[in-house]
């Protein structure tokens, strides 16, 4: 009787269902997938635009199911917000591959000009811009854009700081900070003005050549000690 038991038990064993073995850790997965909506939804923003984007289109082009989209991301709103900082991310280390060659130091704050104008090149660069631009009428989006706007500038304020320190002024950060900024909203206003509507304008090379003498001329400035091009920083 025992004999048959275990001849019994033996059978169930061999014949059942071998359990499911996972493609991999949960995080990777999760992780593989949050990559794969970003990339679309960077594509679908820089190729149709901010309402034209939907989170049924994003999860087509992802070619993931729209429950694993929701999963990560409820609403429009929360994908938008995620896609506005990979796509900063993405223009970040588009700036630091372009300075890759020069070293920290007078150079590398110079071609800062060429990194931004580089960065601005790219689907990213035009997924933010949609998303920036949509903040002023998408009501729920307007609410929370500012969070992502001023940790934005909370991270371009520390690497102005690192730069000042680099150029050895920590003290002239103002001006540094300044000639920054106007670089970061010229060439912005720029890459709308071309890259971002597909007309390239017969004025770019110009604005850069110009954005880089002003650099240049904060240089030596700060190299001599001598008076800054950008004039006193009014606090007022």
């Amino acid at each position: 009787m025992a004999a048959v038991v275990y001849l019994a038990m033996l059978k169930l064993m061999t014949t059942a269902k071998k359990p499911r073995v996972p493609r991999g850790p949960n995080a990777e997965r999760r992780a593989a997938t949050r990559a794969k909506i970003m990339e679309a939804a960077v594509r679908c923003l820089a190729e149709f635009g901010y309402a034209a984007t939907s989170t049924p289109l994003v999860a087509k082009l992802a070619k993931v199911s729209r429950g694993s989209l929701l999963h990560q991301f409820p609403t429009k709103t929360d994908l938008m917000l995620a896609v506005a900082e990979y796509a900063s991310a993405a223009r970040g280390a588009k700036v630091r591959e372009t300075l890759g060659p020069y070293p920290d130091g007078p150079d590398r704050f110079l071609h800062g000009v060429d990194a931004v104008w580089a960065s601005l090149h790219t689907p990213a660069a035009i997924a933010l811009m949609e998303i920036t631009i949509a903040a002023r009428s998408d009501p729920e989006l307007a609410e929370r854009y500012p969070q992502f706007a001023g940790d934005l500038e909370a991270s371009l304020h520390r690497a102005r700081m690192r730069m000042a320190d680099y150029l050895g002024v920590p003290e002239r950060l103002e001006e540094i900070e300044a000639v920054a900024h106007l670089t970061r909203v010229a060439l912005n206003g720029l890459a709308m003005d071309s890259v971002f509507i597909g007309r390239v304008s017969p004025d770019a090379d110009k604005v850069l050549s110009l954005l880089k003498s002003l650099r240049r001329q904060l240089i030596d400035s700060l190299q001599s000690g001598g008076k800054s091009p950008v004039g006193k920083i009014d606090r007022k």
